[in-house]
């Protein structure tokens, strides 16, 4: 029987996380669905994890790729092999919640092309943060995006990048109209392949759907992208998300103002201090240039407010925070002498 809902999870050195993810789906006892391993060539055990699963489950299949492909070219390989009407595009380390699979193959009849669903952020060892917000709005929200009058809308609403599907786990999308885009050269390696993918389908129609109960919870403390370093992640959403705009819907679009304007939700003042603290404390692996940059992009739609972040950014007294920190740490060494000194 033709599955109705195709779990995707690419995965690359994630075993550790990997069967947590894989048992929150699994334990669900829906039999219409089938989940899909693609594998990036890890180096961990992820293969050894992977025959137990297959073995014990009979919709489970893992595929291993020889060499690491990227997250953009892996998610494409992964959905590539999905045999059902809907594919959940899910993150090795994250945990779906029960009830979930029920939850969202009853929201097919509405025949949305894309779904987005709320979500939690937790720690590394999945303690329970805060929810995260995706619009601006606790009610169900539809839009198609070939629609001008929809798609501002739903832009205008947006509070994060996930409302432009950045984040994968919240991500259920119907094959056949993933199969209708390609993966762009432009964006391949970007880690945003899949929003352009969409962002290119919706010129000719993208119906999608915000589902507003919470289907997972999301692994923090654990971002991927984050490998080279906090301005490196930072570049990689900044830019990546300004670039998207731009060759989509043009520089001085509404669209790119919203999305543009979500950007700053999530990369605050306070991020960009304390990366500039970063640059500081590693300036080998934390580029205070690129950060001197990116902040300039972030902000760089005229208002009081943007100016204003901007002034604070580059007046703050990022020496003070070495000069406290050596103080700190002399006065922690003399109170220890001291108290050595009372004992004796």
């Amino acid at each position: 029987m033709k599955p109705i809902l195709s779990v995707c999870i690419p995965v690359y050195n994630c075993a550790e996380y990997l069967e947590q993810a894989l048992d929150s789906i699994l334990q669900q006892s829906i039999d219409s669905i089938e989940v899909i391993v693609y594998d990036g060539g890890s180096t961990d055990n992820t293969s050894r994890l992977m025959e137990k699963y297959t073995n014990t489950w009979p919709n489970v299949t893992y595929y291993r790729a020889d060499k690491k492909g990227g997250i953009d070219a892996d998610m494409a390989s992964c959905v590539s092999k999905a045999n059902a009407d809907y594919c959940w595009l899910f993150s090795g380390d994250d945990v779906m919640r029960q009830g979930s699979i029920a939850l969202a193959i009853s929201e097919f009849k509405s025949n949305h092309d894309v779904y987005i669903c709320k979500h939690t952020i937790c720690n590394i060892n999945m303690d329970l943060l805060h929810e995260h917000s995706v619009l601006n709005t606790d009610e169900s929200f539809e839009a198609d995006f070939m629609i001008a009058s929809q798609r501002l809308n739903w832009f205008a609403s947006a509070s994060t990048t996930e409302a432009f599907f950045s984040f994968m786990s919240g991500l259920i999308i119907k094959k056949r109209t993933w199969d209708l885009g390609t993966l762009m050269p432009k964006f391949d390696g970007s880690c945003w392949a899949h929003v352009a993918r969409l962002f290119e389908i919706s010129k000719t129609g993208l119906k999608v759907k915000y589902i507003p109960n919470i289907l997972l919870d999301q692994r923090g403390d654990n971002d991927s992208f984050a490998d080279r370093g906090v301005v490196n992640r930072y570049r990689i959403g900044i830019e990546g998300y300004h670039t998207l705009a731009a060759h989509f819907y043009g520089d001085k679009s509404e669209e790119a103002f919203h999305i543009r304007r979500v950007i700053r939700n999530e990369f605050k003042l306070q991020s960009f201090l304390s990366a500039k603290i970063q640059t500081v404390r590693n300036p080998s692996r934390e580029s205070k240039i690129l950060l001197d940059r990116l902040i300039n992009i972030a902000y760089e739609d005229r208002s009081f407010k943007n100016m204003l972040v901007c002034f604070l950014y580059k007046t703050f007294p990022y020496n003070l925070f070495l000069i406290a920190r050596c103080l700190y740490r002399t006065y922690k060494k003399l109170n220890l002498k001291f108290k050595k000194c009372i004992i004796h």
